[in-house]
């Protein structure tokens, strides 16, 4: 790995490779994991994955401080000063944890293209040391070389790679390209949320959404230089992140026995020291010392803190978007996040008010339907009676009996006005509705003026949701209500006396007659009255021969006179009586059956009636769609 090359070594070479590319594969297979682990999954894969990036950083400061040592003449407070490796091993320890943290977390989710690009910076470094470490051999001492060698090829490497990423990599994916900032931004860190416990956890994970987003966005334009700003700002980022990257690689092209200076006295020397035994129990007890005391007690404080502090959390979320106002979009105007919620949640309001309001007509039409059929016995006492066979029989002879009796029929039902409850019911829940409309619209006026946005010119614009003004601007409509004044129970119209009752009446009737019972009541009319006509006459006939009997006291004209009387009182007497049997007979053996069917006429239309009345309120209402639209 020293040597020029003509006397390249396949085999160190090969090992570069492998563990350079098995570092990297170490990432992808368990940094795309982190998202859904615990912490301490999280704590124990940085800490393996940044020992490579640790150990070169370790590496390139004790060359540095052996050169800085070999400038001195003799020891004094300026050489302890500047040869002293405490410091700078700490601070790279600290730089080695974070940014492999940061590091797993963007490796784990990164897409293909990005991970062809940072396998390729392997052989990269591997070519561009192949040429300057010979440059650096013919002046420096070997490990001097080697150091120098190392530190010129990760700044090229960086280089090189981050202009090849940002300038000449293909970011026309369709599918990643945003129109501003901010939808980049909630885009791509929807693709990195997880199920972890850890507030720390998801806090990088939106961080790294928030990189990822304004990279994507300045990718995206990048070929027609709009907000170079943000191109300069991704194109620093890479050189940083390929500079990582590279010195982690770097760490596998250093010879193991190299390392043995990083724990030995500084001295200038071409082969490296032996490390001492106190050597190494000095660097396992600090090892020991930081992983126990110091890595894992901070890293959970943190994240407890952060648990704690939920005001710390939006603090910081409000950083990464202070230039980012976020909004919907109603119509034409923007407002707060929120508003169409609210507009939305008193539509609710307003259609639970008028729900309320049906409950008492619910309750009314139950006491109403009961009192329709408290009438039907009413009904049949008139029917079985002689007043009413005789209406009938006049029916009979207008023609219109069947008409006749379905009206008889609906005017008992309507005795009483049963349904002016319901009547008085609907008319209420009418008025109400038309109150709660009104002061529905109000408020709808009232939330969309205190919530209006007038956006800053130099802001952006994030469009969290797009609403029809017209659609949250609609009244609540409930669907009883709606359909109430067009139903035929009501089209007498409102305020009528006994509307709602006739029409119901009249259905239970029409329910009545399309059973045939109506039409089989007249049939039988026709033919009971020929019967009782037979009958009639031979009341007549006796009582003419008890008139004549009684009239023969008058000579002459008496006995007619007395047998016409008589007939006429005979015939009276003995058809009322027959009349009166007949029907006394008739309702025996039909009354019941009658009753019933009427019963279930009545009943039928209840359960229509309360079935309409508990028809589902038409709820579903869409006022538009969520989207993470965002504009300029």
């Amino acid at each position: 790995m020293f040597s020029l090359p003509k006397n390249f070594s396949f085999a160190r070479s090969l090992g570069f490779l492998v563990f350079a590319a098995s570092w990297l594969a170490f990432a992808f297979f368990l940094g795309r994991l982190i998202p859904d682990r615990q912490l301490w999954f999280a704590l124990l894969i940085t800490l393996l994955f940044g020992m490579p990036m640790y150990g070169a950083a370790m590496y390139a400061v004790t060359i540095q401080r052996i050169h800085r040592a070999s400038q001195f003449m003799k020891l004094g407070i300026l050489h302890w000063l500047f040869t002293r490796r405490i410091l700078a091993y700490a601070g790279w320890l600290l730089w080695s944890v974070v940014f492999s943290f940061l590091l797993l977390f963007y490796l784990g989710s990164a897409d293909k293209q990005e991970w062809i690009v940072c396998f390729a910076a392997i052989p990269a470094f591997g070519i561009v040391y192949a040429i300057l470490f010979p440059i650096a051999a013919r002046e420096y001492k070997p490990y001097i070389a080697v150091h120098k060698s190392l530190v010129w090829t990760r700044w090229v490497t960086a280089l090189a790679m981050a202009v090849f990423f940002v300038f000449f990599a293909d970011h026309t994916d369709t599918n990643r390209q945003y129109a501003s900032l901010t939808e980049a931004v909630a885009a791509e860190s929807q693709k990195l949320e997880g199920v972890t416990n850890s507030i720390l956890i998801l806090e990088t994970n939106r961080l790294l959404g928030f990189i990822e987003g304004m990279k994507r966005y300045a990718l995206g334009g990048l070929h027609s230089f709009d907000d170079l700003l943000y191109v300069a700002v991704i194109f620093l980022g890479s050189v940083l992140f390929f500079y990582n990257v590279a010195l982690g690689i770097s760490s596998f092209m250093v010879p193991l026995a190299e390392y043995r200076r990083v724990f030995a006295p500084v001295q200038d020397s071409d082969e490296p020291p032996a490390v001492s035994p106190w050597a190494w129990a000095i660097t396992s007890a600090f090892a020991t010392f930081f992983v126990f005391f110091i890595y894992v007690p901070s890293t959970v404080y943190v994240d407890t803190w952060l648990r704690s502090n939920p005001e710390t959390v939006a603090e910081i979320r409000a950083a990464r978007q202070s230039a980012v106002q976020t909004v919907e979009m109603i119509g034409d105007e923007y407002y707060k996040p929120g508003t169409a919620a609210q507009i939305e949640q008193a539509y609710l309001d307003s259609l639970s008010k008028m729900e309320a309001s049906l409950g008492k007509l619910r309750e009314t039409t139950g006491t109403g339907f009961q009192q329709m059929a408290d009438n039907v016995d009413a009904y049949l006492d008139w029917y079985y009676s002689l007043p009413g066979e005789y209406e009938r029989i006049v029916a009979l002879a207008t023609g219109a009996l069947e008409t006749w009796m379905a009206e008889k029929l609906q005017n008992y039902l309507m005795q009483g006005n049963v349904f002016g409850p319901v009547q008085k019911s609907i008319e209420d829940v009418l008025q109400n509705n038309q109150q709660l409309r009104t002061e529905h619209m109000q408020k709808v006026e009232r939330i969309l003026a205190e919530n209006r946005v007038e956006p800053a010119g130099d802001s952006q614009l994030e469009i969290v949701r797009h609403a029809s003004l017209n659609s949250l601007k609609e009244p609540p409509a409930h669907s009883v209500i709606v359909n109430l004044e067009n139903r035929v129970l009501i089209s007498g119209g409102i305020g009528t006396a006994g509307a709602i009752t006739g029409a119901i009446a009249g259905k239970i009737t029409a329910k009545v007659a399309g059973k045939g019972i109506i039409k089989l009541g007249a049939q039988a009319l026709i033919k009971v009255t020929a019967g009782k006509a037979v009958s009639a006459l031979g009341g007549a006939a006796a009582g003419a021969a008890s008139g004549a009997a009684l009239g023969s006291f008058i000579p002459g004209i008496g006995t007619a006179i007395g047998a016409a009387i008589g007939g006429i009182i005979g015939g009276i007497t003995i058809g009322l009586t027959v009349e009166k049997l007949l029907l006394m007979l008739e309702e025996a053996f039909s009354r019941e059956e009658f009753k019933l069917q009427i019963l279930n006429a009545i009943e039928e239309e209840r359960i229509e009636f309360e079935k309409f009345l508990n028809t589902p309120a038409l709820s579903d209402k869409t006022s538009g769609s969520t989207d993470a639209a965002a504009a300029p």
